[in-house]
């Protein structure tokens, strides 16, 4: 966990721990329209130096009446080294202002979250919650839509290092029923972009004597198939793996048997042509 990861790596290097500062109360308030959103806890900085915090409690108020109060502590979101921002903004399909609660849990490569709140839904209230992993998001308008543009970190660590994996990009949007839905097919405009990005990574990084192409191979893969160009990825792969760009550090599968991984990695996650 990110949390207790953060905690190890901190005792190892240090030979005693200050006391924790005492714990402060912490308040954001944000208007917009006719809402009004009130994040409130507590702070301290801990004995090993980053901040943790506890009893976060997220209050949601449309037109004077109360629609969301929960706490929203977790032991990720509250623990080591975490962050929190509030703010309005328009992202369901309603004139009304959307509370977020973006998190950071801390910790290397991991992990950013977001706490999404509709007060305008039917139910009066419906609350969503996205793990975005490492690459996070960014919030774009596009035919009138609003759109969460991030990256699928499921391929983080799948077929190499961190630093050599390609992460394939995602578009989400929040539908009418108020959940959240991967529309990256329809997308394909978007998909092309990340998949040419890849590719020339890719015919770089595959000339130089030590460099590990599996994970930006992923990647373009990926988009590939999501264009409808299995075959495409295929032949790449025949021709990558005849030339040995297939080859890396042996913890990760190689050669035909990084194929075989990556073909069923693709089916198992639902890449593919519509």
């Amino acid at each position: 966990m990110a949390a207790a990861t953060l905690v190890a790596a901190v005792l190892a290097g240090s030979a005693a721990a200050a006391a924790p500062k005492p714990w402060t109360a912490v308040r954001t308030e944000k208007h917009a329209g006719t809402v009004i959103a009130v994040l409130t806890g507590q702070r301290r900085i801990s004995s090993f130096g980053p901040p943790e915090y506890r009893r976060l409690r997220l209050v949601i108020r449309n037109a004077g009446r109360k629609v969301y109060d929960q706490g929203i502590c977790g032991s990720e979101r509250c623990g080591l080294g975490s962050h929190h921002s509030l703010s309005l903004q328009r992202v369901w399909r309603t004139s009304t202002p959307d509370a977020i609660v973006d998190f950071f849990t801390g910790g290397a490569h991991c992990c950013f979250e977001s706490l999404i709140v509709l007060p305008d839904a039917s139910s009066g209230h419906r609350s969503i919650f996205h793990d975005w992993g490492d690459p996070g998001y960014e919030v774009q308008r596009f035919d009138g839509t609003s759109e969460f543009l991030t990256a699928d970190d499921r391929f983080a660590y799948a077929f190499t290092s961190f630093a050599a994996s390609g992460l394939p990009v995602q578009v989400w949007t929040i539908a009418a029923d108020g959940r959240l839905a991967d529309i990256t097919q329809s997308r394909p405009d978007l998909i092309e972009k990340d998949a040419e990005q890849w590719w020339h990574t890719y015919i770089t990084q595959r000339s130089e004597p030590d460099g590990d192409v599996r994970g930006v191979l992923a990647a373009w893969c990926a988009d590939e198939y999501r264009l409808g160009h299995e075959q495409k990825c295929t032949e790449e792969l025949a021709i990558a793996q005849r030339h040995g760009f297939l080859r890396g550090p042996d913890v990760w599968p190689q050669n035909a048997k990084f194929v075989k991984a990556l073909k069923k990695m693709l089916a198992q996650l639902g890449y593919g042509s519509a």
